[in-house]
């Protein structure tokens, strides 16, 4: 196959720009494709007033809320990711990551105790789950779910599936950074962080199936009190992550797995996410915040730095 022959889908979805790209003719597939994605996104998005999860979070501390399986399913993979990550991913985070968010809007360091009390609502162990019913409740007031963290790489897979289900060998998955590759090897630009959007300073090549994603503070951050404060919220402490880490691409198979750990690196550093990444077959690239990039052993050969020969 080669990239001569291109159809291509774009739409908004899972909070960002989505477009799947194929090189082979693919008009049944791509219609298939969006249908599936707007809909988990009408299931998943906590933002949108009549989605599963914002009737979960309504009746937080009330009542068990019937789910699809689609939900059921992403919110137990959820809670197995948290437990891998000891708490760092925790879709519970909602209340926190937003108080951060607002105090970003309002450009005011908030105080300690208005920190903790949101960060009192966040534990994934207070989800409740039924798989005989397919229900879902938190058990206290004021508890959220967002499953934002990783619902795109859900997505992304999903997509894959459908692909391959209709024959589809040569195609390009990017939804809003989480990329997946079918067929022949590309090569997929790294962001330079706190540059305008499309400036890269190395691409990593990838092969049929595999899949890129990227997480980083510079996202969405602010300066506040003289220091640096972004939306990418540490469960353990209330505070934004300060591992040192300001971005982190991690590339493997399952675009899910990828999108939930690739925002707990973050949090958790170099040193503490190697070992799980490693465990896992997850190459990794790491910025920390004073410039200096770290790339896991066997992806340094793949790398091509912007501007090398």
């Amino acid at each position: 196959m080669t990239d001569t022959m291109q159809t291509q889908k774009i739409f908004f979805a899972m909070g960002t720009v989505d477009s799947v790209t194929v090189f082979e003719p693919a008009d049944e597939a791509l219609s298939a494709i969006k249908n599936r994605v707007l809909d988990l996104n009408r299931r998943l998005s906590a933002y949108t007033q009549d989605s599963e999860i914002a009737t979960i979070n309504r009746n937080a501390g009330v009542r068990p809320v019937s789910v699809s399986e689609d939900t059921f399913a992403l919110i137990e993979h959820s809670i197995r990711y948290a437990y891998l990550t000891d708490g760092c991913f925790d879709i519970t985070s909602r209340p926190l990551s937003q108080f951060w968010k607002d105090a970003m809007k309002s450009g005011m360091l908030p105080d300690d105790a208005a920190i903790q009390n949101a960060r009192s609502l966040v534990n994934h162990q207070d989800i409740v789950l039924d798989s005989a019913h397919c229900t879902v409740m938190l058990k206290h007031k004021g508890q959220q779910i967002d499953l934002g963290g990783i619902a795109k790489g859900y997505a992304a897979d999903e997509v894959r599936c459908i692909l391959q289900e209709h024959g589809i060998r040569d195609a390009v998955i990017n939804f809003g950074g989480t990329v997946i590759n079918l067929g022949v090897s590309r090569r997929i630009g790294l962001q330079t962080p706190f540059a305008p959007n499309g400036q890269h300073f190395a691409s990593v090549s990838i092969s049929n199936g595999q899949a890129v994603v990227s997480s980083g503070v510079y996202e969405q951050c602010k300066r506040i009190g003289g220091k640096m404060m972004h939306h990418i919220a540490d469960p353990r402490t209330g505070y934004p992550a300060d591992s040192g880490v300001i971005a982190v691409t991690l590339i493997g198979q399952r675009a899910e797995e990828l999108d939930a750990l690739a925002t707990s690196a973050v949090i958790l550093g170099i040193e503490q996410s190697t070992p799980l990444l490693k465990e896992r077959g997850i190459e990794a690239v790491f910025i920390r915040g004073s410039g200096e990039i770290y790339v896991t052993e066997s992806l340094s050969a793949n790398l091509k730095w912007i501007g090398s020969d």
